[in-house]
């Protein structure tokens, strides 16, 4: 009988770990989870899409953010400078096109090139992020906005900003 009640109590210790130990995992993995939330509460409210004849970008965060529009493979960038906390703004192709037709004229872009489109940005807290057109958000290593640090662009789209559909409004 002794024997038993020693064997029954072993494997109930031994469950008992087991269950502590999967417990653990849980929590490590909730914390996990937790400290990826806030890491992307900010890039969360950022989406980038096009539309039309125009590329879309929205700023949902009331913090001002440095961004910029990329063509990675024909190492291509639109400086966006900062973008208003809760607007957004839409950028016609054309002013794309033109306006790297003026900066660089010996690249040649068009319209169908901007299918590749990608929304690079800094958060608040110089984490940098990607956003495809319409697709997941990813982080990436941090790159240097523009030497206009504190500009808000009064390029034609940032003047005309709209206010965002959502905005977390701390």
């Amino acid at each position: 009988m002794t024997v038993v009640a020693a064997l029954a109590g072993l494997i109930l210790g031994i469950r008992a770990e087991l269950y502590a130990g999967r417990e653990d995992q849980r929590a490590a993995a909730e914390a996990a989870r937790t400290k990826e939330d806030r890491e992307k509460a900010y890039a969360n409210l950022v989406d980038f899409y096009r539309m039309g004849s125009e590329v879309i970008v929205v700023n949902g965060s009331s913090r001002v953010m440095a961004m910029r529009l990329t063509l990675p493979r024909n190492k291509v960038t639109w400086d966006l400078d900062l973008l208003q906390p809760c607007k957004q703004i839409a950028v016609p192709n054309k002013a794309l096109l033109d306006s790297m037709t003026v900066a660089e004229p010996s690249v040649r872009l068009v319209e169908g090139d901007l299918a590749r489109l990608r929304l690079e940005f800094m958060d608040p807290m110089r984490k940098a992020w990607i956003r495809n057109s319409g697709g997941p958000l990813a982080r990436m290593d941090a790159w240097s906005p523009s030497g206009r640090p504190n500009l808000v662009s009064s390029e034609a789209w940032n003047i005309s900003a709209q206010d965002a559909p959502q905005c977390d409004g701390s």
